[in-house]
């Protein structure tokens, strides 16, 4: 019986692998060039949703789908190395926003500088162009995902595959 070539995959998996990928890479440079572990992928899921404007615990823990416990020991650790800070909610007397402080900007900028490192030299193996073109691609990209993400997604009928089993 003949064999099929593997068919090509789907953008989704192209983009989990590649995103995947790059952020190993610069976790590893950013560990290397610290001489030890300070970036993990459980405070990589954070950083995105880390400002100097300020989020509450809570509400960072329902973003990245964590317990507050866990959120609790990751901006523990932050704080204790100076990149956050905890300070009263001004909208909410009770409440408390954690917010990036000065080293915490800095080291932020850091790791954008890594990637910025990695993005050169992946234009120089695969042609600036070609760079160019993804990333206006993506950012075309990014804000129909935005807007599906919010609730506004198209949905598919439900089929054989995605129907429930009956008990």
């Amino acid at each position: 019986m003949p064999t099929r070539p593997p068919s090509s995959p789907g953008l989704g998996p192209l983009l989990f692998d590649c995103a995947r990928l790059l952020d190993e890479v610069a976790q590893a440079e950013v560990n290397r060039e610290a001489g030890a572990r300070v970036l993990t992928p459980a405070l990589v899921r954070l950083l995105p949703h880390l400002s100097t404007d300020g989020i509450r615990p809570t509400a960072l823990a329902r973003r990245v789908e964590v317990s507050k416990q866990a959120v609790g020991q990751l901006l523990g650790d932050l704080e204790s190395r100076g990149f956050v800070e905890m300070v009263p909610d001004p909208g909410d007397g009770r409440a408390r926003l954690v917010r990036l402080t000065a080293a915490g900007v800095a080291a932020f900028d850091h790791g954008r500088g890594v990637l910025a490192f990695y993005e050169a030299r992946l234009a120089a193996r695969v042609g600036q162009a070609r760079i160019d073109r993804l990333r206006d691609t993506l950012g075309r990209v990014l804000p129909v995902l935005a807007e599906w993400a919010a609730g506004d997604a198209p949905r598919r009928a439900a089929g054989p595959a995605t129907r429930r089993p009956r008990r």
